[in-house]
């Protein structure tokens, strides 16, 4: 259950997970044309954060989140939360399989029932996530090259059409001031840079540990670079009205590339790859809640809890919603007040003081020797 892998492989991924379904969305819409700025300056905070599940675990570098808990918070608490980062875990997962499932139903596969072409997605994911973590970090490693080319060329592609490509639409830039932007666009610290809060479970399984705060940095980094391009590409073929209105901006984007008749749906080529996205998105929430399972209740089966959580997955995503619009207004208000805030920011700083008084209390001298 816990093979190795390597620094790189770790980049890839923490670039990769946060990325894949942040890059459907028009993020910070409030921001409109500035959503690109603040983007990239809220990286920062994504770092912080970062900074603070690294110092964690600098403390108990052989343990994944759920197992740290339990040594700070003692068995009872520590099991509570760790238990609740499991349901975290699968519950982010199923919302994500949700999103992936809306576009291949709104853009493929329109008169397919969403329980079969999800029960054949999940299979996959569930024997990928079987085969170890060192796998799907092998194939992200290959995919990696091939989404940036694919960005690239998409880019370029929009770009060389002048009429579907106006950075007239950027324009005015802080119209109304950096402040007033970031103030409208603090959701990003949640979604998409919180996610890296389920590598705090993959952590412990880095080879090269020593590089791993410089590495995290760096991916986050890259990742806010590629998002930003996403929002730039979003505003200046769509206008910034149409891209915040419209439910999948990402593809209604590439509908655009044309290279002649008989390339005219270059729109389902990226639709492949944005699958692959989510296919290493939910391949990691998934093994992230397994290995906490496995873990916490020390079960000797892996196999079995793999199809366990990856059933709850599939059925969880069929339920969770009615329709679309609904899916995303849970996921972009509730969950991010009440499931991101408390597992992804308010837990992790009230762990690290503790990891903090208790290093103090250790290191306290005795004035009664």
């Amino acid at each position: 259950m816990k093979k190795k892998i390597s620094i790189y492989q770790f980049f890839v991924l923490m670039t990769l997970v946060p990325y894949g379904s942040a890059s459907l969305f028009f993020l910070a819409p409030e921001a409109k044309q500035d959503a690109w700025i603040a983007l990239l300056v809220y990286s920062l905070a994504g770092i912080a954060l970062q900074a603070i599940y690294i110092s964690i675990y600098k403390k108990y570098p052989q343990d994944t989140l759920v197992v740290i808990l339990q040594k700070l918070y003692g068995k009872f608490i520590g099991k509570i939360l760790g238990f609740l980062y499991i349901i975290y875990f699968t519950y982010i997962a199923s919302r994500v399989f949700r999103d992936y499932s809306e576009v291949i139903s709104a853009f493929s596969l329109k008169s397919t029932p969403r329980v079969v072409f999800g029960s054949l997605f999940i299979l996959v994911i569930i024997f990928s996530v079987y085969n170890g973590i060192d796998n799907v970090a092998s194939l992200a490693q290959l995919f990696f090259l091939v989404l940036i080319l694919a960005k690239i060329c998409g880019f370029l592609l929009i770009f060389w059409r002048h009429e579907t490509f106006e950075f007239y639409n950027l324009k005015p830039i802080l119209n109304e001031g950096i402040v007033k932007v970031l103030s409208e666009s603090w959701q990003l610290i949640l979604f998409p840079y919180g996610e890296t809060v389920v590598f705090t479970m993959i952590y412990p399984l880095i080879i090269e540990n020593s590089k791993l705060k410089k590495v995290a940095i760096f991916s986050i980094i890259t990742e806010a670079i590629i998002l930003s391009f996403n929002c730039i590409l979003f505003i200046c073929t769509l206008g910034v009205n149409f891209a915040t209105l419209t439910n999948f901006p990402l593809f209604e984007a590439y509908r655009l590339v044309k290279i002649s008749e008989v390339l005219s749906r270059m729109d389902i080529l990226f639709l492949l790859i944005f699958m692959i996205e989510g296919f290493f998105k939910i391949s990691i929430f998934l093994y992230a809640a397994v290995l906490g399972a496995y873990d916490m209740l020390k079960f000797k089966n892996s196999t079995l809890l793999i199809l366990i959580f990856g059933v709850s997955i599939l059925v969880t995503s069929l339920l969770m919603s009615e329709n679309y619009p609904q899916h995303v207004r849970t996921g972009l208000v509730d969950v991010l007040y009440y499931v991101h805030m408390p597992m992804e920011v308010i837990i992790p700083i009230i762990t690290l003081i503790i990891v903090i008084i208790k290093k103090l209390i250790t290191k306290k001298p005795n004035i009664g020797n």
